[in-house]
């Protein structure tokens, strides 16, 4: 059976991972753009200053005349340079750019264009390039910062944001699955009714469920209601039917036992063979129909108490006969289903024993994980053909065996309507037939 929690804590971690996902690579690339726009502000007005300082002598060659200037321009390779064009050719470069040149891209007047490009050392440079007019010539100035320093720290700050982003995804990870948990514990709560009402310690599930599933359990509430009542409803017709049926057969064995109809040598011993197989037929359907088979709600039931009582009654049923019945029962052994089925399976396998027994019956029942129920007798058995024959199944038992026929129907019938299993052979301790009932377990 597949488990609530597990599609939605698959859900959950699919959704939180897309979530942590998106967020992360958001952040990333805004604190990308944060750092890159900052850097080319400064850029640019590093670019302000040097036009600023910037003069034209008459012989049109280019000056930089600045009260203040960053010594980062002045280092060689420094990684932080400036290229300045009059129109298209290059006037001034930085000593920081030794021999090298700079990749200047094309800006109109009052124009400024930002780029990553190589420089000389190979590293990553953020260039940032901006249009001016000066005399009548163009000049463009093109000032370049290092970004490697810039791109560690902001390596390391994503590596810092990315631990604590797995870590703050475990907690919601962790706190989620409670929450889920606790929005399920009402169906673990219907889990255990179910298990209780198994048991028989309630005969209908609470209904302090969520509204999404309060009707179901409503309607397993109707269900076992109208099942319960509908056997009840069914017992009380076969009452009603074996009642009805009482006179008609009365009226018939009277009949047949007139000295005129019992003298005729062909109708008296039909009609009395008939009426013995009619009575034991709708005896037989009575019983079966009876069962009600599963577990029936209320307390389980003491097989010890039980039992002893039904033998207290064969003995007085028996009292012509001196035959001793041995009960072996383990305490605590409980039977979990309705108690007429349980009187009905129990008598009929004792009853079974009694008629074959000569002096002794066994009944013992032993209970591990499942419940296992044993009547033995020290009679003449079946014979082995007799018991292959009863372990056929779609064979019926009153058609097959020798004389063990109509109880052991019954019997079946019921050990069938729970799960349970007989099996049949040859007592070990009391040499006679021996038939064993096994219950599943739970």
């Amino acid at each position: 059976m597949r488990s609530l929690l597990a599609p939605l804590v698959t859900g959950l971690l699919l959704s939180l991972a897309v979530v942590f996902g998106v967020q992360w690579s958001v952040v990333q690339v805004a604190i990308d753009e944060v750092i890159q726009e900052y850097i080319a502000g400064e850029l640019a007005q590093d670019a302000d200053e040097l036009f600023s300082g910037l003069s034209l002598d008459p012989g049109r060659d280019a000056s930089l005349a600045l009260a203040h200037f960053d010594p980062h321009y002045l280092a060689p390779l420094s990684g932080r340079y400036y290229q300045i064009q009059l129109d298209r050719t290059t006037a001034m470069r930085s000593p920081s750019l030794v021999r090298e040149a700079l990749a200047v891209p094309e800006v109109g007047q009052g124009q400024r264009n930002v780029i990553q490009a190589v420089g000389p050392k190979g590293e990553v440079l953020l260039v940032s390039a901006t249009g001016y007019a000066l005399q009548g010539r163009r000049v463009t100035i093109a000032v370049a910062g290092d970004l490697t320093s810039v791109r560690a720290q902001f390596d390391r700050l994503m590596a810092r944001y990315t631990r604590v982003s797995l870590i703050m995804f475990a907690l919601l990870v962790i706190l989620q699955i409670g929450i889920v948990r606790l929005a399920l514990t009402p169906l673990r709560r219907v889990q255990a009714d179910v298990g209780r009402l198994e048991e028989g310690a309630i005969d209908q599930l609470g209904e302090r469920v969520p509204s999404e599933v309060r009707p179901l359990v409503r309607e397993v509430n109707r269900l076992l209601a109208l099942l319960a009542q509908r056997l009840r409803r069914s017992r009380d017709a076969l009452g009603n039917l074996a009642h009805a049926l009482k006179a008609p057969l009365t009226v018939l064995t009277q009949l047949a036992d007139d000295d005129h109809v019992r003298r005729h040598p062909v109708l008296g011993p039909q009609i009395a063979e008939q009426l013995q197989i009619l009575r034991s037929r709708i005896d037989s359907e009575l019983r079966r129909a009876r069962v009600a088979g599963g577990r029936a709600n209320g307390t389980p039931l003491d097989l010890q108490a039980e039992i002893e009582a039904l033998v207290d009654t064969l003995r007085k049923l028996h009292r012509d006969r001196r035959f001793d019945i041995v009960c072996r029962i383990e305490p605590g052994a409980r039977f979990r289903g309705d108690r007429e089925d349980l009187l009905e399976l129990c008598g009929n396998l004792l009853d079974n024993a009694c008629k074959w027994a000569r002096s002794r019956v066994l009944v013992s029942v032993r209970h591990n994980g499942g419940l296992k129920l044993t009547v033995e007798d020290d009679g003449p058995g079946c014979s082995p053909e007799g018991i292959g024959r009863i372990a056929q199944r779609g064979v019926r038992l009153d058609e097959a065996t020798e004389g063990h026929g109509l109880g052991l129907a019954i019997a079946s019938s019921i050990a069938a309507s729970y799960g349970a299993e007989l099996h049949f052979g040859r007592s070990q301790e009391l040499g006679g037939f021996a038939v064993s009932l096994s219950f599943p377990a739970g």
